[in-house]
């Protein structure tokens, strides 16, 4: 019969995350985590085949709370909503938000943000700035308007001392960049028909 572990699955990844939210992943080790739970390594490789594995799991614990964020009500356009909390995001978990985009694990923020981007994309079938596109003029939008998301999280996960970004001025950047993407593009689609 397997030996009993006092901590579940759960408990372990919730344990990891905390330190990778907090403290980056240089702090995560299969020793530093079991000091966090008071435990030997073994319950950890009980149930991950490597701190790969479990670090993969981590990511996307993160990419889940990331898109919390993105579908949280700020504005009363979801899309603005979107962009908003993408950065709020970047915001709020500065460690988190540049653990996830280092170079060893970007490839898991990519993976489980792609699911994201189909989720949001497709709760917007009806949004009425979007009518009379074609799926791939709206792709460009979206991929333009991340763009902007993008930098501007990184650069509020990354501030200059004085440099202080609020929530008012967040939502007012990403809410003007966004619908000067919407309408710059639509006149370079809409000319381009002609």
């Amino acid at each position: 019969m397997p030996p009993k572990f006092k901590f579940s699955k759960k408990e372990i990844v919730d344990s990891a995350f905390k330190l990778v939210r907090f403290k980056g992943w240089d702090m995560l080790s299969a020793r530093s985590l079991a000091n966090e739970l008071g435990s030997s390594s073994k319950p950890i490789y009980s149930y991950f085949k490597s701190m790969e594995e479990l670090e993969e799991t981590i990511a996307k614990k993160g990419v889940d709370l990331l898109y919390e964020y993105m579908i949280r009500e700020r504005t009363d356009d979801p899309w603005h909503n979107h962009g908003i909390g993408y950065v709020m995001f970047a915001q709020k978990e500065k460690r988190l938000f540049r653990a996830l985009n280092d170079e060893k694990h970007i490839k898991y923020y990519g993976k489980y943000g792609e699911i994201i981007w189909e989720t949001l994309t497709a709760s917007l079938p009806d949004y009425p700035p979007f009518q009379g596109l074609s799926g791939e003029q709206v792709y460009q939008i979206q991929l333009q308007r991340w763009l902007l998301c993008h930098g501007l999280a990184f650069k509020v996960s990354n501030p200059l001392p004085d440099g202080v970004w609020d929530d008012e001025m967040v939502s007012t950047v990403i809410q003007q960049g966004s619908t000067a993407i919407l309408k710059g593009l639509k006149i370079e689609f809409f000319s381009n028909r002609l």
